[in-house]
């Protein structure tokens, strides 16, 4: 299991200048890491700063954007995350449902033995179970609504920046590092409950659809 990851997002803040905000990953969470400021001139020599990092764009212009070919097998995208994290959700609510019916099930055939025969049987008990409680996720989000939703979601103070050229990816990182914790507060919540198969319950820093592109 991979246990580290650094997502790079990318934004041009005027004409001149691209901003760069990198959110470092692991199983302790996500942490914003670093920040940068180039002119297009520097940022042209300075894509080696990009190397195995995971590509989030926003605000790019299409002459930074051939720059950015080199690394297209490392660009991910917010509604590919968001995806699978409700996928993820929803599966494992269906599984505590298909468990908790399984085992009611069997409950009531063991208990519709006779006490007597019942005793030669495997002993089947009621599983009082909690139900869990995976994030609400959105149906879609863009970058760009970041402020909003950080605004909506009680993060307002995640937002202060003295470098007003800088708020916006700033809103953006925070989103993201946001989202990481909300999909690794999911993953442990499958991973703690017994009815989820080894496989299923996996826990990752984030989704395998990011992941993936790393081994690109």
């Amino acid at each position: 299991m991979q246990n580290y990851a650094s997502v790079a997002l990318l934004e041009e803040i005027d004409n001149s200048n691209i901003a760069i905000w990198k959110v470092a990953v692991s199983t302790d969470g996500a942490e914003l890491s670093g920040a940068w400021v180039f002119s297009n001139q520097e940022f042209a020599s300075n894509l080696d700063i990009l190397a195995n990092n995971l590509i989030l764009e926003t605000e790019i212009s299409s002459r930074n954007k051939l720059l950015l070919n080199k690394f297209a097998s490392h660009a991910v995208g917010v509604s590919d995350f968001l995806h699978e994290a409700r996928s993820d959700a929803e599966i494992g609510m269906t599984a505590f449902k298909n468990f908790v019916n399984e085992n009611e099930l069997k409950y009531k055939e063991y208990m519709s033995v006779e006490a007597s025969a019942r005793k030669l049987l495997p002993k089947v008990k009621r599983k009082q179970l909690v139900s869990p409680e995976f994030k609400i996720w959105p149906e879609r989000l863009e970058l760009k609504q970041s402020v909003e939703y950080l605004q909506a979601n009680g993060k307002t103070g995640l937002l202060n920046n003295e470098r007003k050229d800088l708020s916006s990816i700033l809103a953006s990182a925070r989103l993201v590092q946001l989202l990481v914790q909300m999909w690794q507060s999911d993953e442990v919540e499958r991973k703690n409950r017994i009815y989820m198969e080894d496989q299923s319950a996996e826990v990752t820093i984030l989704p395998r659809s990011w992941l993936s592109k790393l081994a690109n």
